[in-house]
Formats: C-alpha cells, structure tokens, sequence
C-alpha cells in the first residue's frame, strides 16, 4: 500500500524481464558462418551498398580535409611565431 512516506510501483510491463528471467543468448555456428562467404558477400546487394557508399563518401571528405589542412598550415605559419616567442624571450624589458 501507497502512503506519503513510501511509495509502491506496480506495473507489468516488463514481467518476465523484471522477476530474474533470463534470456539465453543468441548462439553462432562458425562452421556455417565462414561457409561459401565470398559467393554470399558477391550476392549480398547490402554490402555492395555500403562499400560504395562508405567510398564515395571518405574520400571526397578526406580530399577536403586535406586541402583545408594544408590552407590551415599556410595561415598560421609556425616558424614566425616562434621566431616572435624567442623575440620576446630576448627582449630587454622581459624579466
């Protein structure tokens, strides 16, 4: 019974999950998994989409990242600002 002080939770939503049922784990036969894989992965229209997909999206996006790297290294141009820390490091009124 529900009171003020404590409070009773009464659902059967997850009846069998909520009592300790456990539920057996999905088992894999690698005797027939690795069974004529190459003549499945040829057949699989899946994995031909996601190969190309997966190609034609990373190597524009590293083609880009690569041009926008080299524009970013060009911009920064670390030997000057070294040159400007060791200016400073040397400078007379730098204690």
């Amino acid at each position: 019974m529900a009171t003020p002080e404590r409070a009773e939770f009464r659902s059967n939503l997850l009846a069998g999950f909520g009592a300790g049922f456990i539920t057996p784990v999905n088992t894999i036969n690698f005797a027939t998994v690795f069974e004529n894989l190459d003549q499945k992965i040829i057949d699989s229209v899946a994995v031909w989409v996601t190969i190309i997909v997966f190609i034609v999206v990373y190597i524009p996006c590293a083609v880009l990242a690569r041009h926008l790297d080299k524009k970013d290294a060009l911009k920064v141009n670390i030997p000057s600002i070294l040159l400007l820390f060791a200016l400073y490091i040397n400078h007379p009124n730098c204690a």
